[in-house]
């Protein structure tokens, strides 16, 4: 039914959560399970003078860059004990949902599993959650795990 399957993560339980129905619908359908996380830009780009903006970027970047690899490494290992054989990560840069989408399409999901809620918090207030996004923008199926 489903060859390739992406679950949006961020380190948060409803991430875990929608990582563990992941898998549980790769193992069932012997698909190839990619785990992605979205860097968002950076906000204070605008704010800082070119020297200090500069340095901030850098930071940002190593230590979104961190966050990443742990949120990653986690649900790999999880996967593989779950059984997942065929396991990718992908780290898009971008706000959430639009990077999310993006990786979706440049590696062929044919769904895409997200929790109801990230980390996020405010933000999503304002402009929306991730997943109501993800599932307006994308091209392919999308389970909204709670």
């Amino acid at each position: 039914m489903f060859n390739t399957i992406l679950v949006a993560l961020d380190g948060s339980d409803h991430a875990r959560h929608a990582l563990k129905v992941a898998v549980g619908l790769a193992e069932r359908c012997g698909a190839k399970l990619l785990l992605c996380h979205a860097i968002e830009p950076h906000p204070l780009r605008s704010d800082l003078s070119r020297i200090a903006s500069e340095a901030a970027e850098e930071m940002y970047e190593r230590i979104g860059g961190e966050v990443a690899e742990r949120v990653l490494g986690d649900a790999e290992q999880a996967a593989r004990e779950a059984g997942i054989a065929e396991i990718g990560r992908v780290v898009q840069e971008g706000s959430a949902a639009p990077a999310i989408v993006a990786a979706a399409d440049h590696e062929g999901a044919d769904l895409i599993v997200v929790g109801t809620r990230g980390l996020t918090g405010l933000h999503e207030l304002a402009l929306g959650s991730v997943a109501h996004n993800v599932t307006a923008m994308a091209h392919c199926p999308v389970v909204v795990v709670k």
